[in-house]
């Protein structure tokens, strides 16, 4: 969430355009979420948080990628690892 990363206060909460940890609770698909270890613009925390907030019976394994930050999830040899990922995910959307 966009305010949340900014900033740890509560209070700005409101002006948050990206409250994904609100809405996340509410969703009624299956949710995979991938995220960078070493992810500087949005700490790996939120997205741990955002796995947690996902119904139960929605989740699907996340993928915490060592080595990667925010925008190079699917660089050099890991795309292998993200398509066999994505291909899971996809597949568990049958069960």
């Amino acid at each position: 969430s966009g305010m949340r990363v900014l900033t740890p206060s509560r209070a700005m909460a409101c002006l948050d355009i990206f409250p994904n940890i609100d809405r996340i609770k509410k969703v009624k698909c299956p949710v995979f979420v991938i995220h960078g270890q070493k992810d500087q613009e949005v700490g790996i925390e939120h997205g741990m948080a955002l796995h947690a907030a996902v119904p139960e019976d929605c989740k699907r394994d996340p993928w915490w990628v060592r080595d990667k930050g925010h925008n190079d999830i699917c660089d050099g040899p890991d795309i292998v690892e993200y398509m066999q990922r994505m291909s899971k995910y996809v597949k568990s959307l049958d069960e």
